[in-house]
Protein backbone atom coordinates (compact mmCIF):
# COMPACT_ATOMS: atom_id res chain seq x y z
CA UNK A 1 0.00 0.00 0.00
CA UNK A 2 1.50 3.35 -1.16
CA UNK A 3 1.05 6.22 1.18
CA UNK A 4 -1.50 8.62 -0.23
CA UNK A 5 -0.04 11.70 -2.55
CA UNK A 6 0.44 14.95 -0.47
CA UNK A 7 -2.27 17.42 -2.23
CA UNK A 8 -0.06 20.95 -3.10
CA UNK A 9 -1.31 24.46 -1.66
CA UNK A 10 -3.96 25.41 -4.61
CA UNK A 11 -5.64 21.69 -4.35
CA UNK A 12 -5.97 22.67 -0.46
CA UNK A 13 -7.72 25.65 -0.64
CA UNK A 14 -9.66 24.07 -3.61
CA UNK A 15 -11.32 21.54 -1.49
CA UNK A 16 -11.26 23.79 1.25
CA UNK A 17 -13.74 26.02 -1.09
CA UNK A 18 -15.99 23.00 -2.28
CA UNK A 19 -16.46 21.63 1.35
CA UNK A 20 -17.76 24.83 2.76
CA UNK A 21 -20.03 25.71 -0.06
CA UNK A 22 -21.75 22.34 0.29
CA UNK A 23 -21.72 22.91 4.65
CA UNK A 24 -23.17 26.66 3.09
CA UNK A 25 -25.77 24.92 0.80
CA UNK A 26 -26.90 22.08 3.02
CA UNK A 27 -27.65 24.60 5.98
CA UNK A 28 -29.78 27.00 3.51
CA UNK A 29 -31.22 23.89 2.16
CA UNK A 30 -32.23 22.90 5.62
CA UNK A 31 -33.75 26.56 6.90
CA UNK A 32 -35.48 26.72 3.51
CA UNK A 33 -37.41 23.00 3.99
CA UNK A 34 -38.73 24.21 7.78
CA UNK A 35 -42.10 24.90 7.74
CA UNK A 36 -42.39 28.43 8.28
CA UNK A 37 -45.14 29.31 11.31
CA UNK A 38 -46.81 32.58 9.63
CA UNK A 39 -47.41 30.58 6.13
CA UNK A 40 -45.39 33.12 4.72
CA UNK A 41 -43.35 32.35 1.39
CA UNK A 42 -40.98 29.68 3.49
CA UNK A 43 -44.13 27.28 3.05
CA UNK A 44 -44.51 27.99 -0.60
CA UNK A 45 -40.91 27.00 -0.79
CA UNK A 46 -41.36 23.94 1.50
CA UNK A 47 -44.00 22.67 -0.85
CA UNK A 48 -41.96 22.70 -4.06
CA UNK A 49 -38.81 21.08 -2.24
CA UNK A 50 -41.20 18.40 -1.27
CA UNK A 51 -42.72 18.40 -4.98
CA UNK A 52 -38.90 18.05 -6.05
CA UNK A 53 -38.11 15.21 -3.37
CA UNK A 54 -40.76 13.18 -4.10
CA UNK A 55 -39.68 12.88 -7.41
CA UNK A 56 -36.43 11.84 -7.05
CA UNK A 57 -34.63 14.87 -7.74
CA UNK A 58 -31.98 16.35 -5.17
CA UNK A 59 -33.07 19.31 -3.37
CA UNK A 60 -31.89 23.44 -4.48
CA UNK A 61 -29.00 24.43 -3.42
CA UNK A 62 -26.73 21.55 -2.65
CA UNK A 63 -27.80 20.43 -6.24
CA UNK A 64 -26.83 23.48 -7.77
CA UNK A 65 -23.51 23.90 -5.73
CA UNK A 66 -22.40 20.61 -6.57
CA UNK A 67 -23.26 20.96 -10.31
CA UNK A 68 -21.92 24.49 -10.78
CA UNK A 69 -18.44 23.45 -9.12
CA UNK A 70 -17.50 20.86 -10.77
CA UNK A 71 -18.93 22.33 -14.19
CA UNK A 72 -16.43 25.11 -13.41
CA UNK A 73 -13.91 22.54 -12.43
CA UNK A 74 -14.34 20.51 -15.25
CA UNK A 75 -13.50 23.78 -17.52
CA UNK A 76 -10.16 24.28 -16.46
CA UNK A 77 -6.69 22.32 -17.03
CA UNK A 78 -5.31 21.44 -14.17
CA UNK A 79 -1.85 23.20 -15.05
CA UNK A 80 -3.64 26.46 -15.45
CA UNK A 81 -2.84 28.02 -12.39
CA UNK A 82 -3.72 31.58 -12.98
CA UNK A 83 -7.49 30.42 -13.96
CA UNK A 84 -7.43 28.28 -11.14
CA UNK A 85 -6.48 30.69 -8.91
CA UNK A 86 -9.51 33.27 -10.23
CA UNK A 87 -12.05 30.76 -9.81
CA UNK A 88 -10.83 30.40 -5.91
CA UNK A 89 -11.51 33.77 -5.73
CA UNK A 90 -15.02 34.11 -7.60
CA UNK A 91 -15.99 31.20 -5.83
CA UNK A 92 -15.22 32.67 -2.16
CA UNK A 93 -16.89 36.12 -3.25
CA UNK A 94 -20.05 33.44 -4.26
CA UNK A 95 -19.85 31.83 -1.27
CA UNK A 96 -19.79 35.40 0.75
CA UNK A 97 -23.20 36.44 -1.11
CA UNK A 98 -24.64 32.41 -0.44
CA UNK A 99 -23.89 33.28 3.33
CA UNK A 100 -26.38 36.88 3.31
CA UNK A 101 -29.21 36.28 5.76
CA UNK A 102 -31.56 36.84 2.60
CA UNK A 103 -30.46 34.48 0.55
CA UNK A 104 -32.60 31.49 0.65
CA UNK A 105 -32.29 29.70 -2.51
CA UNK A 106 -29.26 29.62 -5.14
CA UNK A 107 -30.65 28.55 -8.78
CA UNK A 108 -33.37 26.01 -9.42
CA UNK A 109 -33.31 22.88 -11.46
Amino acid sequence: MSPASRLSGLQRDVLALYRSILREAIRKDRRASLPSASGGPGSKHLRVCQMLSSTGDELGTTAFARDQFRKEASSVKRSDFKTIEYKIRKGRKQLQLLKMPGVNLVGSR
